[in-house]
């Protein structure tokens, strides 16, 4: 799909009520990190544009001390929602605690293992 202007908008908006949600339910050991990284918002990923987010400086085994950030890409969300018929504010929850996991250190096999995979 074309990313306009109002969808853009509409997608940044959406995501960062989202991410808000999610953060304030996270559990108070988890809350502490994930308030020291920050979020942006990107269309797509130049470099590989079927992923839905990133996380800069993953360390495995052990918390970042870089803090990200974590970029999730709505453009590539919202096109893989529509095309799955999946839920747009659903898929950016679980990118977002995906990329916060490999802050926490998670590597793929312990994001599959809580369910972020």
């Amino acid at each position: 799909m074309a990313m306009t202007p109002a969808l853009w908008e509409k997608l940044k908006t959406e995501a960062q009520a989202v991410i808000e949600r999610t953060i304030a339910e996270l559990p108070a050991e988890v809350l502490v990190e994930a308030r020291k990284v920050p979020v942006l918002f990107e269309p797509w990923c130049q470099e590989d544009p079927d992923i839905m987010g990133t996380y800069g400086h993953f360390e495995p085994g052990e918390v970042s001390p870089a803090n990200g950030p974590i970029i999730l890409y709505l453009g590539t969300i919202d096109d893989y929602c529509e095309e799955e018929g999946e839920d747009f504010s659903a898929e950016v929850r679980l990118t977002y605690l995906h990329e916060l996991g490999h802050h926490l250190g998670w590597d793929e096999g312990d994001l599959e293992a809580r369910g972020l995979g």
